[in-house]
C-alpha cells in the first residue's frame, strides 16, 4: 500500500491521479491533497471520498469555503463517517502538504507554485513524481543539488516510456549501454503547413489537437512543438544525458510514446493508447509496474501504419531554441518558459500571430543575461521568470514588433 500526496488534485493530471487511486485501494491511499481553491466543492468531495487527512489550498481567502464545503458534504454524505481533514492555505499550507509523510508525492500544481513543492517535497525526503514541467525546467538545477537517487519518478508521457525502456532505472542512477533517446511529438494539426499558412492559424484551430486531449497551454504548446523543448530540456535533467543525445521525432499516430536506444544497436519503445492514466500510473507503482486494467492496451488484431519523420526546425523553431536554452543553462530555461507562456496568451486572445510565439521566445533569449548553473537561487528563477513576462509582453506590444517586420 502507498501512501499518495497529490497537489493540484482538482486538475487534469491531479484528478485522473484520484481516479486511479480510488480505483485501486489495495495499491494505493490519498493522504493528502493540495490545489489552488477556486474549486472548494470538488476539492472537498476529493477528500472525503478518499480520506485524505490534510487539505490544503494555496488562495488563503478559499480556505473558509473549503471548510465549509467539507462541513456540509460531511453532514449530507451517506457513507460511513471520516474525519474531516485539516485545512491549510498559503505557502505554508503547499509545504505542510508536499512534506506530509506519505510515500511519493505527485505534483501536479500549474505554474510556478510547483518547483517550490518539489523542493520542499524532496528536501522532506520523499520520493516526488513531477508533472509540473516548471519544476524540472525552471529549476532543474536547484532540484539536481537537493535529489537523492531514486527520489524522481517522470509523469510525462515521453519521460514515463523512457523510464519504461531503462530496466531497472533509478533517477541519478547511469543505465549502461544508453546512447541515445528519442523522444516523439504528433507533431501537432499544422505538421505540413507552409509559412504563410501558420501565420494564418487562429486559436480554435490551433486548440484542435489530433490526438491528445489537454489544456489550452499545452494544446498550443504541442502546435509550436515548444512542448517538445520542454520536454527534452526535462529529459536532460532527469536521465543525465547531453542535448546531444536527445532528439526529437514525428509520429503523427501517437502509439509510440518514446524510445531509448542502445549502444549495441537495439531500440526500445513504449507504446500504448494516448491515455495519460497509464503514465501517472507508471509513476505512481514504479519500480513495478502499474496494476491491470489501468487503460485498454492497443489492438494488435488489425492493422496499424505508424509513421516517423524528423523534426523541420527551420518551420518549427522551437526545439532549436530549447536547445540553445538547455546549453546556457542556469536562467535561461526559466526564460524560455515564461516568454513562451506570455506569447501563448497573447496569441489566444488574439493579439499576435502564431509564429510571434517562438519569435518572442527567441526575443527573449537573446536579451537575456543568463544567471549561471553556479550561481542559480530559487530567487533568480522568479526574478528570470519575472523578466521575461515583462520584456515579452513589451515586445509584443511594439507598433512594430519584430514578426511583424520579418512577414513585410
Amino acid at each position: 500500500m502507498r501512501a499518495v500526496v497529490v497537489l493540484g488534485s482538482t486538475g487534469s493530471v491531479g484528478s485522473q491521479a484520484l481516479d486511479i487511486i480510488t480505483a485501486f485501494p489495495d495499491r494505493f491511499r490519498a493522504v493528502a491533497l493540495a490545489a489552488g481553491g477556486g474549486r472548494p466543492g470538488v476539492l472537498a468531495r476529493q477528500a472525503l471520498l478518499t480520506g485524505a487527512q490534510l487539505v490544503a489550498v494555496s488562495d488563503p481567502g478559499a480556505a473558509a469555503d473549503v471548510t465549509a464545503a467539507l462541513a456540509s458534504l460531511a453532514r449530507e454524505t451517506d457513507r460511513p463517517r471520516r474525519p474531516v481533514p485539516r485545512v491549510l492555505a498559503g505557502t505554508e499550507g503547499l509545504a505542510a502538504a508536499a512534506a506530509w509523510p506519505c510515500d511519493i508525492v505527485l505534483n501536479a500544481l500549474p505554474g510556478a507554485a510547483g518547483l517550490p513543492a518539489t523542493l520542499t517535497a524532496l528536501e522532506a525526503g520523499r520520493r516526488v513524481a513531477p508533472a509540473n514541467k516548471e519544476s524540472l525546467v525552471t529549476g532543474g538545477e536547484l532540484i539536481r543539488r537537493v535529489a537523492g537517487p531514486g527520489q524522481l519518478v517522470p509523469v510525462d508521457s515521453e519521460h514515463s516510456a523512457i523510464m519504461q525502456c531503462l530496466p531497472g532505472w533509478a533517477y541519478g542512477c547511469p543505465v549502461p549501454g544508453l546512447r541515445r533517446l528519442v523522444l516523439t511529438c504528433s507533431g501537432g494539426p499544422f505538421l505540413h503547413h507552409t509559412p504563410a499558412q501558420l501565420a494564418a492559424v487562429t486559436p480554435a484551430q490551433a486548440l484542435e489537437h489530433p490526438t491528445w486531449r489537454m489544456g489550452p497551454l499545452a494544446t498550443v504548446n504541442s502546435a509550436t512543438l515548444v512542448n517538445k523543448g520542454l520536454e527534452t530540456i526535462e529529459a536532460q535533467m532527469l536521465f543525465g544525458l547531453g542535448h546531444d543525445r536527445i532528439t526529437a521525432v514525428i509520429h503523427p499516430q501517437s502509439a509510440v510514446h518514446s524510445m531509448a536506444e542502445y549502444a549495441d544497436g537495439s531500440t526500445l519503445a513504449q507504446a500504448a493508447p494516448p491515455d495519460m492514466r497509464l503514465p501517472i500510473a507508471a509513476a505512481l507503482a514504479w519500480p513495478h509496474r502499474p496494476p491491470p486494467a489501468v487503460i485498454p492496451p492497443l489492438d494488435w488484431t488489425g492493422a496499424h501504419t505508424w509513421t516517423f519523420e524528423p523534426v523541420d526546425e527551420a518551420r518549427f523553431p522551437a526545439l532549436a531554441l530549447a536547445r540553445h536554452a538547455g546549453l546556457l543553462g542556469g536562467t535561461a530555461p526559466a526564460v524560455f518558459n515564461a516568454a513562451n507562456e506570455e506569447a501563448v496568451a497573447a496569441f489566444l486572445n488574439g493579439s499576435v500571430p502564431f509564429p510571434a510565439i517562438t519569435a518572442a521566445i527567441e526575443h527573449a533569449l537573446n536579451h537575456h543575461h543568463p544567471v549561471s548553473d553556479h550561481e542559480l537561487t530559487l530567487d533568480a528563477v522568479r526574478a528570470a521568470d519575472a523578466w521575461a513576462r515583462h520584456h515579452t509582453q513589451e515586445h509584443l506590444h511594439q507598433p512594430t514588433p519584430a514578426y511583424q517586420a520579418q512577414e513585410v
